[in-house]
């Protein structure tokens, strides 16, 4: 498998464990701690096939702004959100083109989504 990812959580344990396992399955995987930080690596870097970001973070914007921005500025780069909220993903509906995964997740999951997007 090949593409590039970038990885938005907040949450150290978690952001390395998908990474890695993402690496793993072959992906180029970068990692932002926050959204404003995904936006600076976005904005610095070649091309991101997919954005996989938590919605609740720290910093300016949260996972719902950052998708908002990729949609706008990136719109061949898909995005995958994920919460461990049920209350943040009902109100999703008008980030239609993205993906939603709640927490916690298996990581396979997250894998299924990428590939449904990076290779339909």
């Amino acid at each position: 498998m090949t593409g590039r990812l970038l990885v938005a959580e907040d949450d150290v344990i978690i952001r390395v464990m998908i990474s890695d396992f993402l690496r793993d399955a072959g992906f180029d995987v970068t990692e932002a701690g926050n959204a404003d930080e995904a936006v600076a690596i976005l904005e610095s870097n070649s091309p991101f096939d997919v954005v996989f970001s938590d919605i609740k973070m720290p910093g300016s914007m949260d996972g719902q702004d950052l998708a908002r921005r990729v949609e706008h500025r990136w719109p061949d780069t898909e995005v995958i959100l994920t919460s461990g909220y049920s209350s943040e993903l009902s109100g999703l509906a008008g980030l239609a083109k993205n993906r939603v995964l709640a927490k916690p997740y298996r990581p396979l999951s997250v894998l299924a989504a990428i590939l449904a997007v990076v290779d339909p």
